[in-house]
């Protein structure tokens, strides 16, 4: 598959510090979690879910409890040494997930 070098790469960086997005973050936090978009998480494990969910994180740091969420849901600090291919790869995923839908992607 496609993502299987960016998990190779991401694998070698584990554990990642990543944020919510605000949207993430307001669900969370919505749903009694204590987590804002300004909330530090660890991806500890990455995974490819196929062509239907692209890339999933494992993230710690939620409490006692541990949650999968889409890498698409998650903001890598600029200074991070693959933030720029998580970047892309996010970027290009979600215009997928739009066009499938018959939609086009805003600006973020």
């Amino acid at each position: 598959m496609g993502n299987t070098k960016l998990i190779e790469e991401m694998e070698l960086q584990l554990p990642i510090p990543v944020y919510p997005t605000k949207d993430l973050g307001s669900y969370l936090s919505q749903n009694g979690k204590d987590i804002t978009a300004d909330t530090e998480l660890m991806i500890t494990k990455v995974f490819d879910s196929g062509d239907e969910g692209g890339i999933i994180c494992l993230l710690d740091g939620i409490n006692p409890e541990a949650f999968v969420i889409s890498i698409t849901l998650l903001r890598v600090k600029p200074d991070h040494p693959l933030f720029d291919k998580i970047s892309a790869y996010q970027k290009r995923r979600i215009r997928s997930i739009f066009r499938s839908k018959g939609l086009r992607p805003g600006r973020r």
